[in-house]
């Protein structure tokens, strides 16, 4: 059985204020992975809520990705 290959692809939208992760398959399909909303604080404003959310978006990637996982042994 093979491994499902796939990369990652990050879009901001500057409307909407959302970030939204898709995984792309290795045949181009883009495949929702998670959407939320960007921060409503600036850095100055809360870079404790800052950093837990790019901690967070940081994380999912890493659990999501077969190979990072296998890398750090997750």
């Amino acid at each position: 059985m093979s491994k499902l290959l796939f990369s990652h692809l990050v879009e901001i939208d500057d409307a909407s204020k959302q970030l939204t992760i898709y995984r792309v398959l290795s045949n181009g399909e883009k495949q929702l992975y998670t959407q939320t909303d960007l921060p409503s604080k600036t850095v100055d404003e809360d870079k404790q809520g800052f950093e837990e959310f790019a901690r967070a978006l940081g994380e999912n990637i890493l659990i999501d990705s077969p190979i990072a996982r296998n890398i750090l042994k997750i």
